[in-house]
């Protein structure tokens, strides 16, 4: 399209009138405020000529202390070069009332991106502001301006054509400035975008008013640019009905308000709706539903014992097998629903339509199967399980909040019943997930207020009666509820990941409790139980050389019991650790034996000394021949391996003559004594029966 010669010459007139008829307030300041430029609308608000007005400052005019708003935004704008788009408020001073302006400023930029100055238009709210058409003297100066700030600044007349476009502008449309003078919108952007572009333009021509959104363009690359602009009416010689417009470039605001939104409601680690995520859908279901007798079901996931992978194997490793949970979830084809990471190793599945329980039950099930295969780390089989539990909309919750809590009862119910299950929730569920967040309040507060508490219970030797030891056991003197057994605390210590310290507290007082043994003559050896996060933990080698330290404990004297399941997930890092306590003289015990998953496999390799039979063995060695010759298997087992056998739980005396029949080693149990606390404990070892006097 053929340029107008006449447009062309006007421009550099258009760019002179421009700012003395845009209606509005322009100028330009140094980075000390000094005006460089300012607009006839400016000197006739401060009422001086232009000469005065350029290289004085604010203070010259206004009164600063209650014009702190337009100081302020000066700052922001010439210190970090922000762009503001700001309500100012002054007051001059030959005035009494102060004047509300909407202020638009921008940084210039110098030949080395440094700021140097800023560029402003205000329009004062509420007031009209004459028009007029006075040629100003600094044409060159608010070109320089208008191609070096960071906006995108044009003037159109009524019929659409570019009268003036700055630099920012040309650069957009890839085009020479000779190529868009002259043009519409249809010449330089695609219909679609030109049709938008001049719908926005017809309505600020047609009514006269300021109008500001959202526009989007394409740029000479084909990028998409979104763009923040603002169009306002103007007057100008020979274009009596033309505009002004000032566009912003927020593509980059837009996509960090996208993440932020992402960030929001999606788990970084999977790819999955967070719990937010996940409580705005269930809202969405549930109002999509609320008419309706079928509604969303929730099944939440926990993958059990997780704690000890991440304790023994590190975190990146947990990361790792959450990733490859999520993957079998994402692509599990049967499976049609919303999936979520609410947290740690807990995942939920919202299920938008559900016809019945039993569909719900069977979906359940298939996901403890999925869950439940192994997971790979390090080319090596990693073998979890998960505990699952379901709620269903409106029983057992009308709000999203409620459903979800409601089905982590129902999963935590699981877990406690002996994980690897699915359970749904119940109204009585309700009652057990208060008192669980009760207990765990209590307990974590439980070690620093002193309210653990060891009891002793005493081994006896087969052969002759004579004590061998004792082993000390944990007991929680809980405020209000009395003395709470370790099977309700000791699970719930693990989840929380409060064992290592309660661990560490139990090893200290079982040394501190055998140096004073000794002091009064007794040589007392004690066990006591390590659980697979203590045994994995990387201090806990240095720690119990530092406690035998200190306390003098003989070599032997300290046993510790640890249970198959600690080889399960790296077992030649749990044979490394205990062979360095055996090195340090800890005598060890594999407590439970029977009942794990690798006995044979690795009993000849781990550097033990004893072997617990667990008492599920012993309750009914009496009356079940089976259990009997199991019993008398293992013992002649570990009498070949060289290691000594200690019966645990023995009751009667009918089992313990049985037991001593298949040489037996060491009894414990209710026949010899119960747990003790260290007053009792410490007078029933040094009664005369006892040959551990000195």
């Amino acid at each position: 399209m053929a340029v107008d010669r006449s447009i062309t010459e006007s421009t550099s007139t258009t760019l002179r009138s421009l700012f003395d008829s845009v209606g509005a307030y322009v100028y330009a300041k140094d980075r000390n405020g000094a005006y460089l430029y300012a607009n006839k609308a400016i000197c006739e608000l401060f009422s001086r000529p232009l000469d005065y007005i350029l290289g004085k400052t604010d203070a010259d005019f206004m009164d600063i202390a209650h014009s702190d708003s337009l100081i302020r935004n000066d700052r922001e704008v010439l210190e970090r070069g922000a762009e503001l788009h700001e309500e100012e408020q002054i007051l001059l001073l030959h005035e009494t009332e102060p004047r509300l302006f909407w202020t638009i400023k921008v940084p210039i930029l110098g030949p080395r991106n440094e700021i140097v100055g800023l560029t402003g238009i205000s329009s004062q709210l509420g007031d009209d502001v004459r028009h007029t058409s006075d040629a100003i003297r600094h044409n060159q100066l608010l070109n320089t301006i208008l191609s070096n700030v960071d906006a995108y600044i044009y003037v159109k007349d009524f019929d659409g054509t570019y009268l003036y476009a700055n630099q920012q502008v040309i650069s957009l449309l890839g085009r020479e400035q000779r190529d868009v003078i002259g043009l519409t919108d249809l010449d330089v952007h695609s219909p679609d975008v030109a049709r938008r572009l001049m719908t926005l333009d017809r309505d600020v021509l047609d009514s006269q008013q300021r109008r500001a959104c959202e526009e989007l363009l394409v740029d000479s690359s084909g990028a998409h640019r979104h763009f923040w602009s603002i169009k306002m009416p103007i007057r100008l010689p020979g274009h009596p009905r033309a505009l002004i417009g000032f566009s912003s470039d927020i593509t980059e605001l837009l996509a960090l308000r996208r993440d932020a939104e992402q960030a929001r409601t999606v788990d970084t680690l999977t790819g999955l709706l967070n719990r937010t995520g996940l409580e705005e859908a269930l809202t969405w279901q549930i109002k999509a539903n609320s008419d309706r007798q079928a509604g969303p079901a929730l099944i939440t996931i926990n993958l059990d014992q997780f704690k000890y992978l991440n304790n023994s194997l590190g975190q990146s490793a947990g990361d790792e097998v959450l990733r490859q949970a999520a993957l079998r979830l994402e692509t599990a084809s049967w499976l049609q629903g919303q999936l979520a990471r609410v947290g740690g190793n807990t995942f939920v599945v919202l299920l938008a339509q559900i016809k019945g329980p039993e569909e719900t039950a069977v979906l359940a099930e298939h996901l403890r199967l999925l869950l439940n295969e192994p997971y790979r780390l390090n080319d090596q089989p990693c073998h979890l399980t998960a505990s699952l539990g379901i709620g269903l909309f409106p029983n057992d919750g009308r709000t999203a909040q409620a459903l979800l809590a409601n089905a982590e009862s129902a999963m935590y119910h699981a877990k406690e019943q002996g994980r690897n299950r699915w359970t749904f929730y119940s109204s009585s569920l309700s009652q057990a997930a208060t008192e669980r967040l009760d207990l765990e309040h209590d307990l974590r507060a439980a070690l620093t207020a002193h309210q653990f508490e060891l009891y002793y219970q005493p081994k006896v030797a087969a052969s002759d009666g004579r004590i061998t030891g004792v082993e000390a056991l944990i007991r929680w003197n809980r405020p209000n509820h009395g003395l709470i057994p370790p099977d309700r605390f000791i699970p719930l210590a693990e989840q929380l990941g409060l064992i290592v310290e309660m661990g560490d507290w139990v090893i200290e007082q079982a040394c501190r409790q055998m140096a004073a043994w000794a002091r009064d003559g007794m040589l007392v050896s004690i066990a006591v139980n390590l659980s697979p996060a203590q045994l994995s933990h990387p201090s806990l080698i240095e720690r119990v050389a530092t406690l035998i330290d200190a306390y003098a404990i003989r070599p032997g004297m300290l046993h510790m019991e640890v249970t198959e399941s600690m080889m399960l997930n790296d077992p030649e890092q749990a044979i490394a650790h205990l062979q360095a306590l055996r090195d340090l003289g800890v005598t060890l015990s594999i407590d439970d034996f029977g009942t794990g998953y690798s006995s044979m496999a690795y009993l000849k390799r781990l550097p033990v000394n004893k072997i617990k039979l667990d008492r599920s063995f012993i309750q009914q060695i009496a009356s079940d021949p089976r259990e009997a010759d199991l019993c008398a298997g293992i013992i002649a087992l570990a009498h070949k391996l060289g290691l000594a056998v200690v019966a645990e739980g023995v009751e009667t005396r009918e089992q313990q003559q049985i037991l001593t029949g298949m040489e037996c080693d060491v009894f414990q149990g209710y026949l010899f004594s119960k747990p003790m606390q260290i007053a009792a404990a410490t007078q029933y070892l040094s009664s005369p029966r006892s040959p551990l006097i000195s």
